[in-house]
């Protein structure tokens, strides 16, 4: 595979029902030019998923609008990178009471898992709120030896 310049796509969706497939087959479209495993890009759609959903479902943002930005680039060993904000401008909430919520409920609580699920798929995961909205920050590295 050639080494291609950085990729960038931006996306404002609706916040309407299942618009979160759509985030999630734009970012794997960009992540497959690069050459990111099929594994890999499943993993990033699972969390693209989560976040928008929680996005739609939590946000309380009055333009009802899910903004999305995705850059691939290279890593220095050749293989590809996808970083992802998806934002709102929602009231934002406290993460550390999220996190700390969602241990207290217990394994056999079936919701609020979204943060984990994020975490679990995602190499990194930075998120940020303020009442002026939020931004999740993803990054999904290609690990190739």
């Amino acid at each position: 595979m050639t080494m291609t310049a950085e990729r960038q796509m931006e996306l404002t969706l609706p916040m309407v029902p299942d618009i979160e497939i759509a985030a999630a087959r734009a970012a794997g479209n960009m992540a497959r030019e690069l050459g990111m495993s099929a594994e890999r890009i499943d993993e990033m759609a699972h969390a693209i998923i989560e976040a928008c959903i929680n996005a739609r479902e939590h946000s309380g943002c009055a333009d009802q609008r899910i903004y999305l930005r995705f850059v691939g680039t290279f890593q220095g060993d050749g293989n590809p990178r996808v970083d992802i904000w998806i934002s709102d401008h929602g009231r934002g909430f406290d993460v550390e009471e999220a996190r700390s919520r969602r241990q207290k409920l217990g394994p056999s609580y079936k919701r609020g898992r979204g943060i984990q699920l994020m975490q679990a798929h995602m190499d990194e995961v930075e998120i940020s709120s303020s009442a002026e909205g939020t931004t999740v920050h993803m990054v999904k590295y290609e690990k190739r030896s």
